[in-house]
């Protein structure tokens, strides 16, 4: 069965066409995420040398188990607690970088949409309207670099300069194109 006139040309209004999708991958944490992480891995390293020795050689009696039970829920405990610590003030940066190889960037001809995969709701998504235009920075040899989004002056998304900077970003040629198509 075959829509009436009128239905086709209002869901030929509301598609949108894509322009330009990043996946940025491990290249979208953020400048000093790698450092962290370098930081992190020598002490879960060490941290699992400590529950070796712990527990080699197996326990053979209860008094042992329980000593070695003891010390594994306090260096649990400890390393919990520390985590905890870091990232109770910091939750929406430590939520964001464990979020940010997941992100996929969108430019369809009416907006530019921020999603990740496991949810519906777009973290974050501007209208055409409100974007003037791109600018392209530094690339490397395959195309990944910088650019910033302008938006229209007094925009809350944006910086002090009105806009929105984005680092590694694939293509970032093809991006801020597509950003041109929108303005």
């Amino acid at each position: 069965m075959a829509l009436p006139a009128k239905a086709e040309r209002h869901e030929a209004s509301i598609r949108e066409t894509t322009l330009y999708v990043a996946r940025p991958g491990i290249g979208a944490l953020p400048e000093g995420a790698g450092l962290a992480i370098a930081f992190a891995v020598p002490q879960a390293l060490m941290c699992c040398a400590f529950l070796w020795i712990v527990w080699f050689p197996w326990p053979t009696t209860e008094r042992a188990l329980g000593f070695d039970i003891g010390m594994t829920i306090l260096l649990c405990g400890l390393g919990a607690f520390l985590f905890w610590r870091i990232a109770r003030g910091n939750g929406d940066i430590a939520r964001g970088i464990v979020r940010a190889p997941f992100v996929r960037l969108t430019v369809t001809d009416r907006r530019l949409v921020w999603s990740v995969p496991w949810s519906r709701r777009p973290l974050m998504e501007l209208d055409a309207a409100r974007i003037m235009g791109g600018i392209l920075g530094d690339t490397d040899g395959r195309g990944r670099g910088t650019a910033a989004i302008i938006l229209v002056p007094g925009d809350p998304a944006g910086d002090f300069e009105n806009r929105i900077h984005l680092d590694r970003l694939p293509d970032a040629a093809g991006f801020v194109a597509a950003l041109g198509r929108l303005a």
